[in-house]
């Protein structure tokens, strides 16, 4: 696993990564001399378990962000800096933006420098970080104050990193190898030597290796982990490679691969996106700097539709590069201006080697590449059934651009898997991508609860919100519902959502308070005490009224019929069966006819109409009402 650093300039990167590893990773010279980091520095991590990881740290000035970029493709978290005296800064989201993109999703907000600022101000700047993290992967994150000069919350920020790195998914060993070069130097009797973050696979001394894009055919002479020798290297691992064999030049941006694995290219289809708070829109034609791994190249964006792509939006599109890159389908890259240069965003990869350059304005092309999104003829498959669930196979193979003799076997092999679920009404789902989004739906859920501590309840409108942001589907979304109530995992009714048990926690005072209303309510159905009043009666704790009535709510045990008006569940059912029999004995009826029946003031009689009105219980008409009888 690799740990890494990012954030604004002189946040305290570098002394955090030499005060948890008791190495500097300022190397050079001019490094030492203008007390800033320049290149990437890297060093092991020892974790409370014994274990140990690599940790980068990436310089934070924005004129060399493209160093930062050559650090950031290989990151499994992120370790964001901030200065507790200054909290985020121009370069601390532009880091954030760049991760993004590159889709980093794990990570832990450092709060640094905390000895030189008081409580009070500290508290402030925790809740400034959480306001500007709204909306990022890093909303949620752990926070931990450090200090690299007393010591404070270093043990502690280890122990987070630990726990964090559980929840990550690690790099595959399995398969080809894969590692972009961040850095290249000499040594004496071993000749040049490369490092990197090992992408995919395993490598042994003694292993072929593929030098691209130049396809130079290199020998593993020896390898190093966290500065030992070691036979062998994993995915997940910072490596130091030396060769027997070494012709050509070596530099930062190129890539280590099994022989005849990986393909050069220049020119990408891609599905790109423009930041929200990029300073320039995306033209057709434009002169980019492409990042991707640890490479930066210039090129141009082709548009396939539109001659821009604005602000916060996406788009299909080809880069055509200068130089060659070494990418496969579904990597990430991003995009800065030319000059000046600025991060304007990012994409993914649909296809590293399209045969030609498309014609624009081309339905049929736009078409193809949403097709070959996907991947595998297998995760295509999965993906179009997913998009498309009642489809027939035949129609399937075609939106495939396969034979149904090719797709046949790959799809009842998902059936016979169990990798796709019959989804009632609905077709077939990848089993994996339902379980995610139930299981993402029920973490999001205690989020919820840990955010609104009051509520018993989630709103359905709120929880499609919720699962649309994770990418499903609207059709999939009361039916995803339904299951996990059927499953006992939730309590599903009309407009609202819960997880069983779920209790609201009074303290003593709030629960003497909801006692105290209640009581009032029996006694007094259609006259309760209005909002203001209970202010007054409990001048001083206001929040604690409201929270105390919001929780009534939740617990339907009253209603607000005004915004300062509310009637116990109760009183409101038997307002209702009032203007019901009012109706029926002696049809349209007026305010103070009501107002008789239920023996209230004008004031609360107007209320309760008028929500039955909004209810679509009554209909005014005039100075009297109906009562609606498919009400």
């Amino acid at each position: 696993m690799i740990v890494g650093t990012a954030g604004h300039i002189d946040h305290g990167k570098t002394a955090l990564v030499r005060a948890l590893t008791g190495i500097d990773t300022d190397r050079t010279r001019e490094e030492k001399e203008r007390g800033i980091s320049i290149e990437l520095g890297f060093a092991p991590l020892l974790l409370p378990s014994g274990k140990r990881i690599g940790i980068v740290d990436v310089p934070g000035h924005e004129r060399f962000i493209r160093n930062m970029l050559a650090g950031a493709g290989g990151m499994d978290l992120i370790l964001l800096v901030i200065d507790a005296r200054e909290g985020v800064m121009p370069q601390t989201r532009e880091h954030v933006d760049i991760l993004q993109l590159l889709e980093v999703t794990a990570g832990i907000l450092v709060v640094t420098k905390v000895d030189l600022v008081d409580e009070e101000w500290l508290a402030f700047m925790h809740d400034e970080i959480r306001t500007q993290m709204a909306g990022t992967f890093l909303e949620n994150a752990p926070m931990v104050d450090v200090s690299a000069v007393s010591g404070q919350g270093l043990d502690v920020l280890r122990a987070v990193i630990e726990q964090s790195l559980l929840r990550v998914q690690p790099k595959s060993s399995v398969g080809a190898v894969r590692m972009p070069i961040d850095r290249v130097f000499r040594v004496a009797g071993f000749g040049s030597v490369v490092t990197g973050t090992m992408w995919r696979g395993q490598l042994r001394v003694g292993d072929a290796v593929e030098l691209l894009p130049t396809s130079e055919a290199l020998r593993v002479r020896s390898l190093q982990v966290h500065g030992e020798q070691v036979a062998q290297a994993m995915a997940g691992q910072r490596v130091a490679v030396s060769f027997t064999n070494v012709r050509g030049e070596i530099k930062r941006g190129m890539t280590l691969a099994t022989p005849h694995t990986l393909i050069p290219s220049r020119l990408l289809d891609v599905r790109l996106r423009v930041l929200q708070d990029s300073p320039f829109v995306l033209k057709h034609r434009m002169r980019v700097r492409f990042y991707h791994a640890t490479a930066e190249v210039m090129g141009r964006v082709l548009l396939l539709r539109d001659q821009e792509v604005a602000v916060g939006e996406e788009a299909l599109a080809q880069v055509l590069l200068e130089q060659p890159v070494v990418v496969e389908a579904r990597d990430h890259f991003v995009l800065r201006s030319f000059s000046p240069m600025h991060t304007l965003g990012g994409g993914i990869v649909i296809d590293p080697h399209p045969a030609r350059l498309h014609r624009r304005n081309s339905t049929e092309i736009v078409l193809q590449l949403l097709r070959r999104e996907g991947g595998t003829l297998r995760e295509r498959l999965l993906d179009q059934i997913q998009s498309a669930p009642d489809a027939e196979l035949f129609e399937l193979a075609k939106k495939l651009n396969v034979t149904l003799e090719e797709l046949r076997p790959v799809f009842q092999d998902l059936v016979t898997t169990g990798e796709l679920i019959e989804f009632e009404n609905n077709g077939w789902l990848p089993k994996n991508l339902l379980i995610s989004w139930e299981n993402e739906f029920v973490h999001a859920l205690e989020e919820y609860y840990q955010k609104n501590a009051y509520d018993l309840w989630m709103p359905k409108s709120v929880a499609y919100r919720v699962l649309k942001a994770n990418g499903v589907p609207p059709r999939f979304h009361d039916q995803l519902l339904s299951n996990l109530g059927a499953r006992g995992i939730l309590v599903v009714e009309a407009e609202r959502v819960q997880k069983p048990g779920r209790q609201i926690a009074l303290t003593t005072d709030e629960k003497l308070m909801q006692s105290a209303i209640l009581k009032q309510l029996q006694g007094q159905p259609f006259a309760p005490p209005t909002l203001q009043e209970l202010e007054k009666v409990y001048k001083g704790r206001e929040k604690g009224l409201r929270l105390v009535l919001h929780a009534l709510v939740q617990a339907d045990e009253i209603v607000f019929i005004s915004q300062d008006l509310f009637l116990s569940v109760s009183a409101l059912h038997a307002a209702e069966v009032a203007a019901r029999k009012l109706y029926e004995e002696r049809g349209p009826f007026a305010v103070a006819d009501f107002r008789d029946q239920t023996r209230t003031s004008r004031k609360f009689a107007v209320a309760i109409l008028e929500y039955l009105d909004r209810q679509k219980k009554t209909r005014r008409t005039g100075d009297v009402r109906v009562f609606l009888e498919n009400s």
